[in-house]
């Protein structure tokens, strides 16, 4: 985990993922940097100073901008993170995970509303793109939290071996933000198995996959969601590691409706990943 990106608007909703990143930067040590784009009506890397002034209010925005970032920098180093800044110009509708890509970040950490109602409006339609497109995990984070902490996460698994190379992904990301995972199987009326069927699906999948033991979790549900919220509800856990896309009865445990539904239903920090592949 060498650099984490945190897209920010300034927002009270930016506010919260940004104090996650800088929780994560410190646990991690990686590099924080802080993204904040300005939309503007023309291409104002091609501007001369003078064309600049033709537009005072980009220019106000682009000062307030750069003092905001200087302020959250000062206030990352004095935590002992290293900080950067990244501020762009842009009048296209180019999404986040491009500079992500261009930055070689290793996570994202961006803000939800986290309400049900319409996803890219109340997810946001940043977080709401970074979900389906970001090549690299994304936490989401939903509300500020005073004294954050991340040693526990739960992952939900149906031990498909489709779902082999994923988890070894999972597993690495795990090691890398040092946390344990607590392995779960959410059994669904649509894909209902007995138990020690699942235990012993669990332990051969495990075997080949995994770099350590595990116990395995079982809830019954109705529904993948409702399950890993009730397993949350019974016990002390950190945060939701979810895999997003997939196809067929891979695609309970894979949708990206699935990872939208869980920033909805919990409060807790949500580390989203694309099925390898993807």
């Amino acid at each position: 985990m060498k650099k984490i990106l945190v897209p920010t608007d300034f927002s009270e909703c930016a506010k919260a993922s940004e104090k996650y990143a800088e929780f994560l930067a410190k646990k991690t040590g990686a590099e924080l940097l802080y993204l904040h784009i300005i939309h503007t009506p023309v291409d104002w890397s091609k501007l001369t100073k003078d064309q600049e002034h033709l537009f005072p209010e980009i220019m106000e925005s682009i000062a307030k901008a750069k003092e905001s970032l200087k302020s959250r920098i000062k206030a990352a180093e004095s935590m002992g993170i290293t900080a950067a800044k990244l501020l762009i110009f842009n009048n296209t509708n180019e999404k986040i995970h491009r500079y992500a890509e261009d930055e070689n970040i290793d996570l994202v950490v961006m803000g939800s509303h986290g309400q049900y109602g319409f996803r890219d409006h109340i997810i946001g339609t940043n977080t709401y793109s970074m979900l389906r497109r970001s090549k690299m995990p994304v936490v989401v984070v939903k509300k500020e939290m005073e004294n954050p902490k991340l040693e526990t996460l739960v992952f939900a698994t149906n031990f498909q071996s489709e779902m082999g190379k994923s988890f070894e992904r999972i597993e690495h990301l795990a090691e890398e933000l040092k946390v344990k995972l607590h392995i779960l199987y959410v059994n669904t009326p649509n894909n209902f198995k007995g138990t020690y069927d699942i235990i012993n699906q669990g332990k051969s999948f495990l075997k080949e996959y995994s770099n350590y033991n595990y116990d395995i979790h079982i809830v019954d549900s109705l529904s993948v969601e409702r399950g890993i919220i009730q397993f949350l509800e019974h016990g002390e856990y950190d945060g939701i590691a979810a895999i997003t896309e997939g196809k067929s009865d891979f695609a309970q445990y894979f949708s990206p409706s699935v990872t939208e539904n869980l920033i909805s239903m919990s409060n807790k920090p949500i580390i989203s990943l694309k099925a390898s592949g993807k």
